[in-house]
């Protein structure tokens, strides 16, 4: 795994700071190319070839191809010995060296083509063309700035930013999607004048212009095989097997969930030796003792990681780390984690994926649940409505809200608006409008970001899954486990992502995704009846009891101050999330709203985050 960066004029200094700042991705190798046209940098984290031939820029035999990149392609030794058939001649053993040899055999149509997670940038000297690329589904992230003169692009944001010229302008789009989704969506990122590669994408830059298109697409989820077992099997074994492939020690995030406990089950299998690690706190949520339980089975060398609040500390950091707020909780935990695997092994296996891939997440069963209510007879949803509202008064937090929250759903006529209420993480549309100040709110569009997926309500289940796997799935898991990982120089692999797996699950009906049915069957002998039976929980942290102790929440109103003195938000509204903490999803507000200001802290008001206590 590596960092990469670039930009389209001379100098030699400027592209030595951008890849010094992205060290943590690299930290092996450093390697650069200039000339008048192009400035091309690289931090190398050595996982294949870990010798002086695996050294980044990496050219053709005639030095007029060069490339930098970031990622692993599974599939290299298919297409290298395709390559070699058509006379190609390879002089490392490295996967980089396929994509140099790729464009030149297949031009663009090299992305479609390679397997795996990938970001990289090619220059044909020749013809003074820059192609950049992200794989399919955005396991590696790049970012870019394009001004109609100037094109940066760079493996993070911080190594744009040390360009002077790039503003620091907050996009308000993204804010207003960031506080509803809790990261930002899209092509956008907090900054107005820098955006993403998207995932499936590519760009090529003629030295004039830019042109980005797509190279793939999601499979259109319509059933068109009728799945088989033995077939599920095999491309799960096939899936693991591939992302074994490394040059150095391999690791296993083992939480005792279904899928990092099937990843482990798989690997003994096929015969791999398995380092397991886990990480857990004294909560009702600590899932370590499954994760016991399979590293006992499958006699794995386990090591567990406990935390405790002071977690908390290591925010600040995080945040510089992501370059934009993404406020997911387990962030923490993955940074902690990672910090502590990388000091055994390079390289990390990881669940990422399945839930989406196989049809794990409880939205799917509410989604039928809201049809079958949207169905029901006005005036037994109005007697329902009234029921639940009434019986709100009897309970405290958090069954009153949930209560309330119920009677809201039971009064919704359109069953979109009713799944937009009962799935938002943050900030509705309501409170967005309040929240936000007049010259700002009147600028934007306020809605839920999960609108321009959801068009027909006779099909949610697909625009759902849609919309997991080019906004959720790249933009926050993936996001956050590439960030957190390689801040501390481990490289993460997602099996559960091959694009073999994701194109054959999206060929079948999604009965036999509902509660995950077919891949528990396929799996149903590998694993103990404990794992299999156990529910689903997720890690996250303990947030909302954090904020409702006292001492914990006055360490934090130092940083609710100064974002009420900023010119973005409402004080008075901002004020009465921040007294009641307690509130129903207010914990959730107070964290999107603490990781936001950290970040204008670090990025706008340019405070060190080391210099940033919590």
């Amino acid at each position: 795994m590596c960092g990469i960066a670039g930009f389209n004029w001379a100098d030699r200094d400027l592209i030595k700071k951008m890849t010094s700042l992205i060290a943590h991705r690299g930290p092996d190798d450093s390697g650069f190319y200039i000339d008048k046209d192009i400035s091309l940098g690289h931090r190398r984290l050595s996982i294949l070839d870990l010798s002086l031939k695996g050294h980044q820029p990496m050219y053709n035999e005639n030095r007029d191809v060069l490339v930098v990149f970031n990622g692993e392609i599974y599939n290299y030794p298919i297409l290298k010995n395709e390559l070699i058939k058509e006379k190609h001649k390879f002089f490392s053993e490295s996967d980089t060296e396929v994509i140099i040899h790729g464009y030149e055999q297949w031009g663009e149509n090299l992305c479609v083509r390679l397997e795996g997670m990938f970001a990289f940038a090619l220059y044909d000297k020749r013809k003074k063309r820059l192609l950049i690329a992200r794989d399919r589904i955005g396991k590696k992230p790049l970012y870019y700035f394009w001004d109609k003169k100037r094109l940066i692009f760079a493996s993070e944001i911080k190594a744009i930013l040390l360009d002077e010229e790039v503003k620091r302008d907050i996009d308000y789009q993204c804010l207003s999607d960031y506080l509803t989704m809790r990261f930002s969506i899209g092509e956008k990122t907090m900054f107005k004048h820098i955006k993403k590669l998207e995932p499936g994408h590519f760009m090529v830059y003629d030295g004039k212009n830019i042109k980005i298109e797509s190279y793939w697409s999601l499979p259109s989820f319509e059933p068109k095989i009728q799945p088989k077992e033995q077939e599920v099997d095999k491309l799960i074994e096939s899936s693991i097997k591939k992302r074994l492939m490394a040059d150095v020690p391999i690791g296993v995030f083992l939480s005792g969930g279904l899928d990092s406990s099937t990843i482990v089950a798989y690997m003994s299998r096929i015969g791999a030796k398995i380092k397991t690690f886990s990480i857990g706190f004294n909560h009702p949520t600590d899932e370590t003792l499954y994760a016991r339980i399979i590293s006992n089975k499958f006699k794995t060398e386990h090591t567990e990681i406990k935390v405790e609040e002071e977690i908390l500390q290591n925010l600040p950091r995080v945040v510089w780390h992501f370059d934009e707020p993404l406020a997911d909780p387990a962030a923490l935990p993955i940074f902690v984690l990672s910090r502590e695997v990388a000091k055994k092994v390079k390289v990390a296996l990881s669940g990422e994926g399945g839930d989406e891939v196989f049809g794990g997440y409880d939205t799917f069963n509410s989604l039928n649940l809201l049809y079958k209510i949207n169905k029901l007879p006005g005036i037994i949803k109005q007697v329902g409505s009234l029921f639940f509202f009434t019986a709100s008064k009897f309970f405290k937090y958090p069954k009153k809200q949930f209560l309330k929250l119920g009677s809201e759903i039971l009064k919704e006529k359109d069953v979109i608006k009713a799944y937009e209420k009962l799935f938002y993480f943050s900030f509705s549309k309501d409170e967005k409008n309040q929240l936000f100040s007049e010259k700002i709110k009147n600028k934007i569009d306020l809605s839920h970001p999960i609108y321009k997926y959801l068009k027909d309500e006779r099909n949610l289940h697909n625009q759902t899954l849609n919309y997991y796997f080019k906004e959720w799935l790249p933009n926050d898991l993936l996001m956050k486990a590439d960030k957190m990982s390689m801040a501390n120089s481990l490289e993460i692999r997602n099996p559960f992502l091959d694009c073999n797996l994701i194109e054959y699950f999206a060929k079948i009906d999604n009965s036999y995704k509902q509660k995950r049915w077919l891949f528990r069957k396929v799996i149903t002998k590998l694993l103990p009846d404990k794992i299999l039976k156990k529910k689903k929980q997720g890690f996250t942290l303990p947030i909302s009891e954090w904020f409702t102790k006292k001492e914990f929440f006055d360490r934090m109103k130092e940083h609710f101050d100064s974002l009420a003195k900023r010119d973005i938000f409402n004080p008075s509204e901002l004020r009465k999330i921040i007294e009641n903490p307690s509130a129903f999803r207010n914990d959730h507000k107070l964290w999107v709203l603490l990781n936001f200001e950290i970040w204008c802290k670090i990025y706008l008001d340019k405070i060190p985050y080391d210099k940033i206590i919590l």
